[in-house]
């Protein structure tokens, strides 16, 4: 039997579950499997609240796939697509290419992710809980808030700082806002100053009870249990908008807080809303089998997937036990299928559920039998103890358990930051920024320095279609089209860049209207330079630099020239522009009339005396963009019409910007006149010619 390749989308518990079954299942039949996920290791959600209130451990609810899955190969490229006709997947490379793997069977288990933003505000101001990231974050942020409020001696700000509301009344919620309860008031003792009726934890939840997922008895003895603890229980209210002061529900409730946690709102993974096939809720639809219709090497599990239950008809809950049970049966499948035996439906009985309100607390069903109080929290942590999918783990967290029952949980506070990327680069004179075809992942803003757009033309020569300087941006089209590089650009001379991830240009390019429509004046212009304008460079490129340069207007200032000489110079000659050099006449910047009004606005600020000491260097445009003497008129044109500029700086070299003239729009335009009247002269002449011939009598 050759060798099968299976390949699993996603790490949770049904990818999880699925990759050890079938390393079991298929033992010494040659096999390959391959898992992607974009960690590293598997989360153990459930106690995810856990890690918020410094009960346990982030390392300990963290199971690295590597040391879990010994037999598969663990992959953390992102998936870009899926092409179930012919069998691949495209995966981004660690460098950032697209590349493809084949597969004989493919396992979609990616699950959902956290969309906060179903709520206005709850994305800026609310923290989520899907991530260990997040419970991270909450800890170090409730710590920060009791810190803030110990040292606070406004009443009303305290109360602010120590109220926490949590959107959601399900699982998640319930379970981190008692253990957010637990936590602040168990560790009041420590604070000289925090009252525990300064405490205040809410739920807000929009359907009439608590837990809908348990019987009607345990929801209520869960809220009484709740409530009897501190946690005020807000039921049929929706969360209309989050703000930096706390919560607005729909009927315009505020509530003031300091911390919001949202529990709500879930979407797709972009590749299942990339799929086209057949969604209930935006959840793959599977056959009784769990594999797609039509595709029967193509299964889909957990969240992600529409699965009935054979056992009741009902679709299967997103909740872990049914993801387990669907990574087990879905391998026995997998290899069934291999060796042509017939595959069985997807049937569980849920054995119970349980869920921890805090204060040691909890409430449980298990095969019928309902618990509540110390009993239920006990006999809820030792079943998840047993549910950690590695030996360590159940004993490291073992561990973080017994001294909870006996030791005070950790007050230290870790900052953390949740900012997305944004970083700085440096690149050298003649250093590629990127090249032509590349993957678009960043967007660049130049700080310092100078970089050249370059085209790659015929026989591998490059083509210099524009220059770019300080203030200007780049790289935007192929992130707004989701398409590759269509030119290259390289560092004309050392330069800073800002850089911004994806993520950031995306939500920077959609909410910020100036920024928007910069991006799309500047799209229109680099995407349509010269299409309609072939006959136009065509000319450019046929006139010499040295016919439209001008000489330099006027005598150049000095860095430690007055303001003052700046404002007589430009009046006196009528000058546009006046050009700043060193005493080594290289050209270090430039003061136009409008850098005038700055000058003006300055010396008015200051006593006439001191007017002396204000200089050429505080109003100039430092590094001004110029091209060399080298260069084409169709370059000069180009950047000019970029920038919007109307008089360029012409130097000798790139290394050597000693100044040597400039250049005036109208120069250009009056160039490419002449020339085009040539042209239609020479045209008509024979046009006339011709008309002469054929009008001559034959012989």
């Amino acid at each position: 039997m050759s060798t099968q390749t299976v390949i699993i989308l996603g790490g949770g518990f049904a990818g999880v579950k699925c990759a050890r079954a079938l390393s079991k299942l298929f033992g010494a039949t040659p096999h390959r499997i391959v898992l992607f996920n974009r960690e590293n290791h598997m989360v153990f959600h459930p106690l995810l609240a856990e890690v918020a209130s410094a009960a346990a451990q982030p390392k300990d609810v963290a199971a690295p796939l590597r040391q879990l899955l010994k037999d598969a190969e663990c992959r953390t490229e992102e998936v870009l697509n899926i092409d179930l006709d012919k069998k691949f997947i495209d995966y981004e490379s660690h460098n950032g290419l697209r590349r493809q793997m084949p597969f004989d069977h493919l396992v979609i288990a990616c699950g959902n992710e956290a969309n906060m933003a179903l709520v206005p505000g709850m994305d800026e101001h609310a923290f989520g809980l899907k991530t260990i990231g997040d419970a991270i974050a909450l800890q170090a942020h409730i710590m920060e808030q009791m810190e803030k409020a110990e040292v606070c001696d406004d009443d009303a700000c305290k109360r602010w700082y120590l109220s926490f509301v949590v959107v959601g009344g399900g699982f998640s919620g319930v379970e981190v806002a008692g253990e957010i309860n637990d936590l602040v008031r168990r560790s009041c003792k420590f604070f000289k100053h925090i009252n525990k009726d300064d405490i205040r934890v809410t739920i807000v939840h929009s359907r009439e009870f608590l837990l809908p997922e348990v019987n009607a008895s345990l929801r209520d003895s869960a809220k009484q249990r709740m409530e009897r603890a501190g946690v005020r229980v807000i039921l049929q209210a929706q969360a209309a908008r989050a703000t930096r002061e706390g919560v607005v529900l729909r009927d315009e409730t505020h509530l003031p807080s300091g911390t919001v946690v949202c529990t709500i709102g879930t979407t797709p993974s972009p590749l299942i809303q990339r799929m086209s096939g057949a969604k209930i809720n935006n959840r793959l639809v599977t056959e009784h089998d769990m594999s797609l219709p039509g595709y029967p090497n193509v299964w889909a599990i957990g969240d992600c997937a529409a699965i009935v239950n054979a056992h009741d008809g009902k679709l299967s809950p997103p909740v872990g036990q049914f993801a387990e049970r669907q990574g087990a049966q879905v391998a026995y499948n997998i290899v069934a299928r291999i060796n042509a035996r017939s595959t069985r439906p997807f049937s569980y009985q849920m054995l119970g559920q349980l869920c921890s309100i805090g204060g040691r607390d909890a409430v449980a069903e298990i095969l019928g039998l309902r618990i509540s109080g110390f009993v239920a929290w006990f006999l809820w942590r030792g079943i998840y103890l047993m549910k950690l999918p590695s030996i360590p783990q159940r004993i490291k967290v073992g561990i973080e358990w017994s001294c909870d029952l006996v030791f005070p949980r950790t007050l230290a506070h870790l900052k953390t930051d949740r900012s997305k990327r944004v970083s700085r680069a440096y690149y050298a004179a003649s250093d590629w920024v990127f090249h032509e075809g590349d993957p678009a992942t960043d967007f660049y803003m130049i700080q310092h320095g100078e970089v050249e757009v370059v085209k790659c033309k015929e026989q591998g020569r490059d083509d210099v279609i524009a220059v770019l300087g300080a203030g200007d941006f780049f790289g935007e089209g192929a992130l707004l089209d989701g398409h590759f590089r269509n030119a290259s650009v390289r560092a004309r001379t050392n330069v800073e860049l800002v850089v911004l991830g994806r993520s950031v240009f995306t939500e920077l390019s959609s909410a910020l209207t100036p920024l928007k429509e910069s991006l799309a004046t500047a799209m229109k212009r680099r995407s349509g330079t010269w299409t309609n304008l072939e006959d136009l460079r065509a000319i450019l490129e046929s006139i010499p630099l040295s016919a439209v340069m001008n000489a330099l207007p006027g005598a150049p200032l000095y860095l430690d020239s007055t303001a003052d000489e700046a404002i007589e110079r430009i009046n006196k000659h009528e000058l546009d522009f006046c050009s700043v050099i060193n005493h080594e006449k290289v050209l270090v910047g430039i003061i136009t009339r409008s850098d005038l009004l700055r000058a003006i606005e300055l010396s008015a600020t200051v006593p006439k005396e001191r007017r002396q000491y204000l200089l050429v260097k505080d109003i100039m445009v430092p590094d001004p963009l110029a091209i060399t003497l080298d260069e084409s008129t169709l370059l000069a044109f180009a950047t000019m019409r970029e920038r919007g500029m109307k008089r360029l700086p012409i130097v000798e070299s790139s290394k050597h910007r000693v100044l040597h003239g400039y250049l005036r729009i109208e120069n250009i335009m009056d160039q490419v006149v002449q020339r085009m009247s040539n042209i239609e002269r020479e045209k008509v002449s024979s046009t006339s010619a011709l008309t002469k011939e054929l009008d001559r009598p034959s012989l």
